[in-house]
């Protein structure tokens, strides 16, 4: 019984040691690419040597949390890896300031749609080793110093879509890049779109905030300026427009630090609202989003719009059609971690990284791209 308490003891000690020497690695950034890195995680020898263990919070599925921790072997050393999906140029400002976030704590288990509450959270925060961007540091808010060490690693996929509202009647769902300027204004009337007189009505942008890569590649593409102020509005779960800073401000440089978020609140009609900011009752919504997100959005009850009169599906996109796209990049913040190095390598293999876990929907590989962009405000260009 001793040698069995001793044996016991001892294969207990062992592995609280290797729990505690099992290295972290960090790594933040776009909420829109979050599950295609999911899965490339999550699969089998693509980074861990076999299916790592997942603890999850703050997502309707496992593969949408904004926290997330993996925990497994890479070359039969224990690392873990976790993840706070802060959005693009946020997870570009970590990376290259050192700037911390929070991540879950060691004792969180398991997957809960739920946000992690205070004791799921690590007392600490941590600087990101990594960081996942919808746009290259060169289009960013945080251009200097450069991050020495990056990688191209596939095409996001955005698009437009519309509340349903039934204030369009007969309008086509369609927006131009003219049109999408002056909404992003505050002060654009349905007859812009319709070309009805009547139509005296708002359309609005409800968007994401300045920590988005899905922002910067609206702002961008639409040529509206991608460090331009907007005045986007928020709605609450009833489709009422929101008074963000407590004084009467419905309209501002405001956004959702989540896609999944902003899509949550799109399939409200707004036709027999108020409208504080420009007055009178009803007004549209219309918003920028990724694929995922927009696809949330359509389930309660949103509308796609096509831009410019195409789609936004792969075919378009791949021709260079459609013009509403980003380029997927890692980060790897200068001076890493060894094992930092090594998960990024993984993930940037473009044969069995996230470029192979692209799903051609939300995100496309690049071999099969038939046309390029330099950044978001520049046109693509077909190979």
């Amino acid at each position: 019984m001793n040698l069995m308490k001793f044996a016991l003891t001892g294969a207990l000690a062992f592995g609280l040691i290797a729990s505690a020497n099992a290295a972290t690695v960090y790594i933040t950034g776009s909420t829109a690419m979050r599950a295609t890195v999911y899965s490339t995680l999550n699969a089998a020898g693509a980074v861990f040597d076999a299916t790592p263990t997942f603890v999850g919070r703050d997502g309707s599925a496992a593969n949408g949390c904004n926290y997330m921790t993996f925990n497994g072997t890479i070359g039969g050393a224990s690392i873990t890896v976790k993840a706070h999906w802060s959005g693009s140029e946020a997870g570009l400002k970590d990376v290259v300031t050192g700037q911390p976030e929070s991540f879950l704590a060691d004792s969180a288990t398991g997957y809960q749609s739920a946000k992690p509450t205070a004791g799921e959270l690590d007392p600490t925060s941590h600087a990101a080793d990594l960081a996942m961007a919808d746009n290259s540091q060169a289009y960013s808010r945080t251009p200097a110093p450069v991050v020495t060490t990056s990688a191209k690693v596939g095409v996001i996929v955005f698009t437009w879509v519309r509340n349903p509202s039934g204030l369009w009647g007969g309008t086509s769902n369609n927006i131009t890049d003219a049109q999408i300027r002056q909404c992003f204004g505050g002060f654009a009337k349905l007859a812009l779109i319709s070309g009805n007189p009547s139509d005296t009505s708002y359309v609005y942008v409800s968007g994401r905030d300045a920590q988005s890569g899905t922002r910067v590649n609206a702002f961008g593409s639409s040529g509206f300026g991608i460090f331009t102020s907007p005045n986007q509005i928020e709605l609450d779960a009833s489709g009422n427009m929101i008074d963000l800073s407590g004084l009467g401000d419905y309209a501002g440089d405001y956004g959702f630090s989540s896609g999944g978020t902003l899509a949550g609140t799109l399939g409200v009609n707004t036709a027999t609202k108020a409208d504080p900011f420009n007055g009178g009752t009803g007004f549209s919504v219309i918003s920028y989003l990724s694929r995922g997100d927009a696809d949330t959005a359509i389930t309660k009850g949103a509308i796609e719009l096509t831009l410019n009169g195409v789609a936004s599906n792969a075919a378009n996109i791949k021709e260079g059609r459609y013009g509403f796209w980003g380029n997927e990049y890692i980060y790897r913040k200068n001076g890493a971690s060894t094992d930092a190095q090594t998960v990024y390598n993984k993930l940037a293999n473009l044969t069995t990284g996230i470029n192979a876990f692209c799903d051609g929907v939300k995100a496309i590989k690049l071999q099969d791209m038939h046309a390029t962009r330099n950044g978001p405000t520049v046109d693509p260009v077909h190979n």
